[in-house]
């Protein structure tokens, strides 16, 4: 969950993304996974609740034209909203009434950055906007990407005086050689170009912007100048390193090939250097909750079943190990974490419309089995809020449980569109948004 104290933080606006589309998404499940199922008590169905107040962004017949997947941005009692071509909103937090729309050119897929003074927001096409953050006036618009083709916009991040942001080309399916995302860096104080490099833009933190250059490595770059001060390469041809968390002052990535053959990485942010591994062939991605860090991986053969691993994150000391699913596909439970538990949530998408998901909570400190249970839904995202929280996102609604209990408490409908990202948690209130717009609710 995101708070405003967490707006650059993995679990914050990136790791909320890399949950929700990363390691999330509907699985198929093996006959030995329902085995490992049986006997977990289904839910009833909760009751429904009304929000505190909705913000619809509706088209003229109905339809949301919002992203269905993109996270608001919550920053001193505003939320900010992106449109998929008519402009950016910024939404009073606490009552859901428009402050302002600033009507831009071109779709708005990435993710604005908010300072105290302005959002920083691109567009396809290559633009970069600096928007005033009283009332959405224009500060300054550049275009770096101008000469790539078409190019689509990724999330804005700022670093002191520096915004940055990537943009991908355009390009066919079957191109031998995709042209790489360019990273940029711009002024914004007045938007003047100081570097660009091709990377594609994971995280500022620290003081630190990381990248995946086109050689796939994890890259650690000077925000101001774009001087690399480390890189950490693919072991494998073909192979790619992540970003997926931060904890006990170290980053966790996987290097290998991602969702066939990987293991998890502990860095030091400052150098690179690596602290230590684990193997995690097939892993989901890593979710980290204090000095903690947890993955579900199956043993060295492909037909060995899935485990969920809890790791000491500053020495990589394996804590427990607790068994999860069986698979042999190339994907893995979702994982989230609070103090208290480690929750795998696994959904099996059948085409015979015998959709179903199982929770399962295990102690933080034990591995023990808390609780499970299960209900004849599809989903496709987890995520904790405090107050003993689990949020789980199924086709239509967002459900919320007891995270003690694994009891399911309500729901909040998502309208005709899809639920949308986990929900943000700021000022004593939940934002759940997706492509129709957003409601709120009290902690």
């Amino acid at each position: 969950m995101r708070t405003a104290a967490e707006h650059q933080q993995n679990v914050g606006r990136r790791q909320v993304l890399k949950l929700a589309t990363g390691a999330v998404g509907g699985l198929a499940l093996t006959t030995s996974a329902c085995d490992v199922l049986g006997g977990a008590p289904e839910e009833a169905k909760p009751p429904a609740l009304k929000p505190l107040w909705t913000w619809a962004l509706l088209d003229k017949d109905g339809s949301g034209k919002g992203f269905d997947h993109a996270p608001v941005v919550h920053q001193d009692g505003a939320l900010y909203v992106r449109s998929k071509m008519d402009g950016l909103y910024a939404i009073d937090a606490a009552t859901g009434r428009e402050r302002w729309c600033a009507p831009l050119f071109g779709a708005l897929p990435g993710a604005p950055a908010v300072t105290s003074h302005a959002v920083f927001i691109a567009t396809d096409g290559g633009a970069v906007h600096a928007l005033r953050i009283a009332d959405g006036e224009p500060l300054w618009r550049q275009v770096p990407g101008s000469r790539l083709r078409n190019p689509s916009a990724g999330d804005v991040w700022t670093s002191g005086s520096v915004a940055l942001v990537s943009f991908l080309p355009f390009t066919y399916d079957d191109d031998p050689a995709p042209p790489p995302s360019v990273l940029y860096a711009l002024d914004t104080r007045n938007g003047d170009l100081l570097w660009h490099t091709e990377a594609s833009l994971l995280e500022v933190r620290d003081g630190l912007a990381y990248v995946n250059p086109p050689d796939a490595s994890l890259t650690a770059l000077d925000p101001r100048t774009g001087v690399a001060r480390w890189s950490a390469p693919p072991e494998k041809s073909g192979g790619k390193c992540t970003l997926d968390a931060f904890a006990a002052g170290l980053l966790f990535g996987r290097n290998g090939n991602i969702g066939i053959g990987s293991k998890l990485v502990a860095y030091d942010p400052g150098t690179g250097g690596v602290r230590w591994t684990a193997p995690a062939a097939h892993a989901s991605v890593p979710v980290a909750h204090g000095d903690t860090v947890y993955i579900s991986a199956p043993g060295p053969s492909r037909r060995d079943a899935q485990e969920l691993h809890a790791f000491d994150a500053a020495s990589g000391k394996r804590r427990w190990t607790a068994p999860a699913f069986s698979t042999t596909l190339n994907e893995s439970p979702a994982i989230a974490s609070d103090r208290d538990c480690a929750y795998l949530r696994w959904s099996e998408d059948s085409l015979v419309d015998d959709d179903r998901t199982t929770l399962r909570a295990h102690d933080a400190f034990t591995g023990r089995e808390r609780w499970r249970s299960e209900r004849p839904d599809a989903s496709y995202a987890a995520d904790v809020a405090p107050g003993n929280r689990l949020f789980i996102c199924y086709l239509r609604d967002w459900y919320c449980y007891d995270a003690r209990t694994g009891k399911a408490l309500w729901r909040l409908s998502a309208g005709e569109g899809t639920s949308g990202p986990p929900p943000l948690a700021a000022g004593g209130l939940l934002y759940f948004a997706n492509d129709e717009g957003v409601r709120a609710l009290r902690i």
